[in-house]
């Protein structure tokens, strides 16, 4: 079987630097354990985002379709699908970009579709700075998807700091746009040191500094 990565297992992330690395998108599809699922809010959101070509290329490799053709919210669903849908949508938005790229951009995406929702106004209106928002993380990951666990803590000022452990998706991408996000959104300026043990298991370091008018 080919490797799902093959990527530095130690790296530091800036905002306007692209990420780097050889993957088998496949590969990590195939990784993931059938047990794990995640709720259909989340692949309706996916769907959303692709015309009915692009649909209809993804739903032929599906594991388990929805039935009438329609995720239900609160009803679980493969993860590897997710997956699939993810590096269609990824593909699909972000052309000029490699995958890694592609799916650190749909993480950041996530966080600015969350903040234009209603939940997200109100997260909004608390006016967090980038350590209270990112110390909330792991509280807001663990109600979609409960199977993993993700802690945060603060090991200095200006720090914060993540133990990831079984999270089946791109941690090497995805969650880092998504840790990224959560502080441009708060006008200050991310870099991150990537830590990675395994497919499903990582340390990140969030580190941040204020924008200067």
């Amino acid at each position: 079987m080919a490797s799902p990565s093959v990527r530095p297992t130690s790296f530091r992330v800036v905002p306007n630097e692209p990420l780097k690395g050889v993957v088998d998108a496949d590969a990590r599809v195939r990784s993931v354990n059938a047990s794990v699922t995640t709720k259909g809010m989340y692949f309706a959101e996916l769907v959303a985002q692709l015309d009915e070509a692009h649909v209809a290329e993804v739903w032929p490799t599906l594991a388990q379709a929805p039935r009438h053709g329609k995720y239900q919210p609160f009803l679980d669903y493969p993860f590897a699908d997710a997956l699939r849908w993810l590096h269609a949508v990824a593909a699909h938005k972000y052309p000029r970009h490699s995958l890694l790229e592609g799916l650190r951009r749909l993480g950041r995406d996530t966080v600015l579709v969350f903040l234009s929702s209603r939940a997200g106004q109100v997260v909004k209106e608390m006016n967090l700075g980038p350590r209270d928002a990112l110390l909330r993380m792991p509280a807001m990951w663990k109600v979609t998807d409960p199977s993993h666990s993700v802690t945060a803590s603060e090991p200095e000022p200006g720090v914060v700091h993540f133990d990831v452990r079984g999270f089946p998706g791109w941690l090497d991408c995805g969650l880092i746009g998504t840790l990224e996000q959560v502080v441009i959104s708060r006008g200050a300026e991310p870099e991150i040191q990537v830590d990675l043990a395994g497919p499903e298991q990582g340390a990140f370091s969030v580190r941040w500094y204020e924008e200067t008018a």
